[in-house]
């Protein structure tokens, strides 16, 4: 498989699609559905994407020590795990055509990537898959990131690594292939509601900038996000649950760029909680949506926070799947991509003839005239203040150099730095060739883009209760996709092509910054930054999506993909793969007795500021767990020597001793095994010494397990004895290049026992207030209403309240036993108490048998 995936690096034609040569009628077909869920081969030392102030050039924020990695270029140094990368994958298909959906937890998506995904499918399938198979993008800003050629794009990721983009190719490839096994006939349906988070407890909008912009009549100006929550639901033809697809727009950006550790973030804690409210394994799936002006809301403290979204978010969503209709009858099922042309002299919006917006000719001894709109309010055309051969950057804000700027000084346009002196910069910091950075960048002339069309599927409305059977269109954008954006489209799409329900998911195919209508490109702001073909370069996409779905989608044809080769992406520059070996690690498997003196230490958990070695820590990590550890207050660790993280990526499991001695695996309520994978621990690694790393080094691992349950009973880890078991592997020598052959090792931590956790007690008066403390290093969320640490700069306690409070007064001689009534009140359980003459003691327990007393005499 990794020989196609390489062979594929310089191919910039998809493979052709026989069928496809003569246009034939489509044809209805039953549906039938794979669904596959898996983590993605991508590194611990990657550098995480999406805040370029990791960039050594920038301010290498998130860096800690002074370590290097073969798997970062400029970019700081990733050490460890919060929640691993993963992949999801729904394949449908009608026996007429096929749809690969693959959703990735990373930055963005990119055409090679989906070209060479497409040409390993078809390979492996023998199915024609050309403009079939959509890649769409968590956008979290703590994955590895350098996977993308885009050269403007390596101040977001760190510079291309051919290893890293094949490794990702080959984990969505078998991702893929696993939902393809397991297709199986299907009953689809579709759901749909608005202001379905009306207090912001899941995702707000970020962009004041255009608070005070009105387009549309019908529309106020004011602070607003796209309030859609829309769902495709996969069932088996039976009616079990396979899949659950759900789509609104937010910010993976919980933890800034001083966070150092791979996290999936709040997009990703929504598909994990949402799986959670099943019995059985499912399938979840979050496609973004209008996330490029919409930041994640939740509570709590950094790493508890991204917990809290899911938790926010999930009844609402379970609701709207509930209330969503399945169908086993036929469908049509259609697909297409292309790669859009977006040349400076080529973008041009018409917005259906009612307008005609485009940029004068370049010339480089212009003066614009800095008229913005014309007498009438309307956009000046043609547009002479955008003034870039090749682009601008940083339009609306500061650029990276003062001098250097295309000309205007009007604003948004006095901030745009001419890409021509960008790309000296870019070349300097990542040591690219003169070629490399050739103008224009290749990878911005083109904008890959796909839609869909699938149905007649049962639809219901929850803002209407209504239910009707209906075709879908959904295109998949590839940029990060704002709210005015997303509803130009909706008008667009509905006015021009009649299309009553149109459906976007941003951050597929490819990446191109931010999308915004001109009107909201023209007020300026941090979203006006990214993209670099000026406030015309969205929309002018979006007219490529409407005649791409006009002329694909709306006929009863099979048509052919790109029988003139318009649309192709372009090809990629074939760089080989790296020939740094992994280092050999003979002791991979042995418990370490100590940790290297300057081993990193995360506790507290706080990304809102660089790490700091010499600040006092909550918590000396040690190398093994203590022989009890108490729910929620407690921590088991490990710590051994494992393999280089270029093959090792290990997964410490929970186990639980059994009444025969025997261990097995603690799983969630919806059977998946609670490892380090997930948020339920932390890992961290740290190479010895720590530079060099084209020297040999010796490789520690080192997790970290608080004592709180999964998603569900957080305060009620049932009581045992449990162990910490790490499966790994170490490179084994003989290869040149990736693959690299490797050992596998396993090594686990001594028993410990679980035990149930103290509850704090005060009585002042008749007012009885009980709580949990969590500890000083908590990361885990506890409850929603209470606090994951103390922290007194964020206002937060450490208190959290107890559930089901059963109260036992000891009179010595006797007991007596209520269950009062109680609320909770900053964090804590209060109740209303009168207490017994001649009582000795208070006991409390709640209902998972974590217990606290207070003497009273």
């Amino acid at each position: 498989m990794w020989l196609l995936i390489l062979a594929h690096l310089g191919c910039g034609t998809p493979s052709e699609d026989i069928a496809d040569r003569t246009p034939a009628a489509l044809a209805p077909g039953a549906p039938i559905a794979g669904v596959a869920e898996g983590y993605l081969d991508l590194p611990v030392g990657g550098p995480l994407g999406g805040y370029s102030y990791r960039c050594d050039y920038l301010g290498e924020y998130s860096q800690v020590g002074n370590r290097t990695s073969a798997y970062t270029n400029a970019w700081a140094v990733s050490t460890g795990v919060h929640t691993r990368q993963g992949g999801k994958a729904l394949w449908l298909e009608n026996s007429d055509q096929h749809l690969v959906v693959l959703k990735a937890d990373v930055i963005y998506s990119n055409e090679l990537l989906v070209e060479a995904v497409e040409a390993a499918l078809e390979e492996a399938t023998g199915e024609a898959l050309d403009g079939r198979v959509v890649i769409t993008a968590s956008h979290t800003h703590s994955g590895v990131a350098n996977f993308s050629e885009a050269v403007h794009f390596y101040l977001g990721g760190d510079r291309f690594n051919p290893e890293v983009f094949a490794r990702l190719v080959a984990s969505l490839t078998d991702i893929a292939l696993d939902a393809y096994d397991s297709r199986q006939p299907a009953a689809l349906g579709f759901a749909t509601v608005d202001d379905w988070d009306p207090d912001d407890q899941v995702y707000r909008d970020r962009r004041g900038d255009n608070d005070d912009l009105q387009v549309w009549d019908d529309m106020e100006a004011g602070r607003w996000k796209d309030p859609r929550l829309w769902m495709l639901r996969v069932d088996t033809a039976a009616g079990e649950p396979m899949g659950l697809f759900f789509n609104f727009g937010i910010h993976g950006t919980l933890l800034d760029e001083h966070g150092p550790l791979i996290s999936t973030d709040a997009p990703g804690s929504l598909e994990v909680v949402v799986a959670e409210q099943f019995d059985a394994p499912v399938v979840v799936g979050h496609w973004q949506g209008s996330a490029g002006d919409a930041s994640p809301a939740g509570s709590d403290q950094e790493l508890a926070r991204i917990e809290s979204v899911g938790l926010y978010a999930a009844d609402e969503i379970v609701a709207l799947w509930e209330q969503t209709p399945t169908s086993t009858d036929p469908i049509y099922l259609e697909a297409v991509t292309r790669a859009i042309s977006q040349s400076r002299d080529e973008i041009r919006v018409t917005r259906d003839g009612t307008v005609d917006w485009y940029y004068a000719p370049y010339d480089e001894d212009l003066v614009p005239d800095n008229v913005v709109y014309d007498s009438a309010g309307e956009i000046a055309s043609p547009i002479d203040e955008f003034n870039g051969r090749y682009g601008g950057a940083f339009c609306g804000d500061e650029p990276l150099v003062t001098a250097g700027k295309i000309g205007a000084n009007v604003e948004p346009y006095n901030g745009c730095m001419d890409v021509e002196l960008v790309s000296w910069v870019v070349q300097g910091i990542f040591g690219l060739t003169d070629e490399e950075v050739s103008m224009p960048f290749p990878s911005s002339l083109k904008a890959s883009a796909a839609a869909a069309r699938l149905g007649p599927l049962p639809v219901y409305d929850a803002n209407t209760g209504d239910s009707t059977s209906e075709d879908l269109f959904v295109s998949f954008f590839p940029a990060e996709v704002t709210a005015m954006y997303t509803e130009q489209f909706r008008r667009r799409a509905s006015a021009e092509l009649g299309i009553e329900r149109p459906l976007v998911v941003g951050y597929a195919q490819d990446h191109e910054g931010y999308y915004l209508i001109p009107e909201d490109w023209l007020q300026g702001g941090y979203e006006t930054t990214i993209a670099i073909w000026g406030p015309l370069q969205a929309e002018h996409v979006m007219e490529g999506m409407l005649d791409m779905v006009g002329d694909h989608l709306l006929t009863d044809l099979r048509e052919a993909q790109d029988p003139q080769g318009a649309y192709q992406p372009l090809p990629s520059r074939n760089e080989p793969l790296p020939t740094e070996a992994p280092d050999i690690t003979p002791e991979a498997g042995t418990l370490a007795t100590a940790l290297p003196e300057d081993f990193y230490n995360p506790f507290p958990f706080d990304s809102r500021k660089p790490h700091d070695p010499k600040a006092p820590r909550a918590h000396t990590l040690g190398v093994a767990p203590p022989a009890e550890v108490p729910r929620v207050q407690g921590m088991a660790e490990l710590a051994w020597i494992g393999g280089d993280p270029g093959v090792d990526f290990p997964t410490v499991s929970l186990e639980r001793q059994a009444g025969d001695g025997s261990w097995e695996a603690v799983t969630s309520r919806a059977g998946r095994p609670i490892t380090s994978d997930n948020h339920d621990m932390l890992l961290v690694w740290q190479a010895t010494p720590l530079y060099p790393h084209t020297e040999s080094q010796e490789h520690v691992w080192w997790a970290g397990w608080q004592a709180v349950g999964h998603v569900h009973d957080r305060a009620g880890v049932p009581a045992g004895t449990y162990r910490l078991s790490a499966t790994g592997h170490s490179y084994a020598g003989g290869a040149e290049t990736w693959p690299w052959p490797t050992e596998e090792y396993t090594v686990s931590s001594e028993p410990f026992v679980v035990t149930p956790a103290e509850i704090s007690l005060s009585l002042s008066g008749d007012q009885l207030s009980a709580w949990i403390q969590a500890p000083e290093w908590g990361w885990r969320l506890v409850d929603l209403d209470g606090s994951s640490r103390p922290d007194k700069d964020a206002g937060a306690t450490g208190h959290n309240p107890i559930e089901a409070p059963t109260l036992t007064w000891d009179f010595g001689n006797g007991t007596v036993t209520e269950t009062p009534a109680f609320e909770v009140i900053d964090g804590a359980t209060v109740m209303t108490v009168k207490v017994p003459s001649g009582v000795e003691r208070l006991l409390v327990e709640d209902t998972w048998g974590n217990v606290g007393e207070l003497r009273l005499k």
